[in-house]
């Protein structure tokens, strides 16, 4: 079973970073001021439909990666516990996608609210189960930094949430006047930082699964 948890494991990273690739590169192609608004419309939302696989990817990381340290001997978990963890990530992963396939306005609010509070619940959790390990010193180094990267994913996904939102208020109203100069200086302006968000995602994950690697 070790080798099977081992690739449900490596698989979800794929699916996270891989389609987290597209993503960007479809916020980037928003900003071509080359391309008709309809184009650059049409780009933007296929990026929202490939985010949604990265955001249910990491509901199911936190599970699997407990799960496979459990039956690898490196943590001590009770099944009981991993039945909790699975179970939740189970609603949570239930409650993304009645947001990302619900047409109710008032439905995809929610369901982004209650996402982006249990991503900034993971953020603390994570963050501080790790730190708590690694200071413990009966967890092996490596698996406790893994933690404290995975952690420091969730406090970087819960920042992208908040520097998104101003760029889509921008380009909601650039669909007004397209061709508004300053108006798109600013959307390209707003969308920096959450760039900035995205690569440190990236790093933070080539970091977790380097130090699985190279246990």
């Amino acid at each position: 079973m070790e080798a099977f948890w081992l690739y449900l494991h490596i698989l979800l990273l794929v699916f996270w970073v891989g389609t987290d690739v597209g993503v960007f590169i479809a916020a980037k192609w928003s900003e071509k001021t080359a391309l008709s608004m309809e184009t650059r419309q049409t780009v933007l939302q296929l990026g929202m439909v490939l985010d949604r696989l990265p955001r249910s990817a990491l509901t199911l990381i936190i599970p699997s990666g407990c799960q496979l340290a459990a039956t690898s001997g490196w943590l001590d978990i009770s099944g009981t516990v991993l039945g909790v963890l699975w179970l939740s990530a189970g609603a949570w992963l239930a409650i993304l996608w009645r947001g990302f396939l619900s047409t109710e306005p008032t439905v995809q609010e929610s369901s982004a609210k209650i996402n982006w509070a249990l991503n900034l619940l993971m953020a603390l959790a994570v963050s501080g189960g790790g730190i708590y390990l690694f200071t413990q010193g009966q967890t092996p180094d490596w698996l406790a930094l893994k933690i404290l990267a995975v952690g420091a994913i969730f406090c970087a996904g819960v920042l992208l949430d908040l520097l998104f939102k101003p760029a889509v208020d921008l380009f909601l109203a650039l669909a007004e006047t397209p061709d508004d100069a300053a108006l798109n200086t600013a959307y390209s302006r707003a969308l920096s930082p959450v760039y900035i968000a995205v690569l440190a995602i990236y790093a933070f994950a080539l970091i977790a699964a380097g130090l699985g690697v190279v246990k």
